[in-house]
């Protein structure tokens, strides 16, 4: 029997019964059938859920959690979406729960009471737990259907009256005889691209509703692709053409730009073409050997450093800093920093940022929280230093990875466009890296460092 992977969870709504706690699902996967399902969690997790208070927007769930070596806990996510708005938010779970989601991830329409669905026939079969698992395709709700419906008459008649103008206008003697110009009917892209590979990815690998960009112009005033060092300025040089030194002939252009982040919003996503690699908790002993295979392959990477690693291999963060690679701030010590008050929290980036600038990466502005966690007043110590936060929208778990192997085969699942991928310092990670950037290359993807 054919096995398939779930591309999508979202939840509906949390439950309390007299035999325990439910979380109502809609799950979505490869082959886009979509499903209902109730999956029976524990107290401790449904207790964290219910302080986020999740409910009353959609609520995508991840499928993975990671184990906080520091809380000595498992935490996993949600994205709340509102319209264009995402919000991520981190709970605390349980060992069960955890066992529970590595479940949900590969299944056969048996496991899900689905012994027909290539031909459209549904028979629900109990759970594990005993229960029926009321399963449906595409029982999306009533009230998801009704909006879907209104929405649909709203655009029926936007076209209709479109249509009665446009024959007004072009039926009319006095205005066709006055014309010669054929006015073609235009549209801008209207589908939003749904990233159903995205979801699932923790702590910010979840899926995300890439906004289309409007035009060609903006990705070119965005990303300018880097024929020289980011060191040089990009006005007119000083210096006369002729004395400019030219590069040999033999030697490739680095095959990568450089993306200005926004000061007024997170960045999660690149868009479509583009890929970004960062590097996190660094540096350590295996950094140099990153930056190598980076430049061989004539791309570059965003390096997130912690201050108090920083400390201990200052020559590395120069070494990274001359390589041209972009450095960025990932605090002092990886705690939580949601944690603190905002002048807490403003210090330990404060004492990061100084340590980097005295170990020779000067104006660093690219700031990651660790764990992907941001409140107000850490945004507020983040703005006030001047920074930028930059996110993530891939995460391989290379830190939990046992093989090259398996870091690799993460790549070759999800589509890498417009993905910045959150990776580790770690010895598999070295490892992947060639092949991993083979095949972004063969992907024809357009390389992204931050600034």
């Amino acid at each position: 029997m054919e096995n398939y992977t779930v591309q999508m969870i979202e939840l509906l709504a949390l439950k309390q019964s007299s035999t325990g706690y439910q979380m109502e699902l809609i799950i979505t996967r490869n082959d886009g059938i979509v499903f209902n399902d109730v999956l029976e969690i524990d107290t401790y997790t449904y207790d964290q859920l219910s302080l986020l208070q999740p409910l009353g927007n959609r609520v995508r769930l991840s499928l993975y959690a990671k184990w906080d070596p520091y809380q000595r806990s498992y935490y996993s996510t949600l994205v709340r979406v509102n319209g264009t708005f995402r919000e991520t938010l981190y709970f605390a779970c349980s060992e069960d729960y955890v066992s529970r989601l590595k479940e949900l991830k590969h299944f056969s329409p048996k496991d899900m009471g689905i012994e027909n669905a290539g031909s459209g026939q549904t028979t629900a079969e109990p759970s594990a737990s005993g229960k029926s698992n009321a399963v449906g395709i595409i029982q999306l709700g009533q009230n998801r259907w009704t909006m879907t419906l209104r929405w649909l008459v709203i655009g029926i008649m936007l076209l209709l009256l479109f249509l009665r103008a446009n024959d007004l206008l072009f039926n009319d003697p006095a205005i066709a005889s006055s014309s010669n110009v054929t006015m073609p009917l235009t549209q801008g892209p209207t589908i939003t691209k749904i990233e159903t590979n995205g979801v699932g990815l923790a702590p910010a690998g979840f899926l995300r509703e890439m906004p289309e960009m409007p035009d060609e112009k903006r990705q070119a005033n965005e990303l300018a692709v880097v024929n020289k060092p980011a060191a040089q300025s990009e006005s007119k040089p000083a210096v006369k053409p002729a004395k400019q030194k030219q590069p040999a002939a033999n030697k490739p252009k680095p095959a990568y730009g450089i993306m200005k982040l926004s000061a007024d919003e997170y960045t999660y996503d690149l868009p479509k073409g583009y890929v970004a690699l960062t590097f996190d908790d660094g540096p350590s002993v295996y950094t140099k050997q990153l930056i190598e295979i980076l430049k061989a392959n004539d791309v570059a990477g965003t390096f997130l450093f912690i201050g108090s690693n920083a400390k201990r291999y200052p020559d590395i963060v120069e070494y990274a800093y001359k390589q041209n690679m972009s450095v960025g701030n990932h605090s002092w010590d990886h705690s939580k920093l949601t944690r603190m008050n905002k002048q807490s929290s403003e210090a330990n980036i404060a004492k990061a940022n100084s340590e980097l600038d005295k170990d020779g990466a000067k104006s660093v502005t690219v700031f990651r929280p660790p764990y992907g966690l941001i409140n107000d007043a850490l945004a507020g110590a983040v703005k006030d230093q001047q920074m930028k936060v930059l996110m993530w929208n891939r995460d391989p778990e290379d830190w939990d990875a046992n093989t090259r192997d398996e870091i690799i085969e993460y790549f070759e699942k999800i589509n890498p466009s417009g993905g910045i991928y959150v990776l580790h310092e770690k010895k598999h990670t070295v490892e992947a890296l060639p092949a991993i950037i083979q095949y972004l290359k063969k992907k024809q993807l357009k390389f992204v460092i931050f600034q």
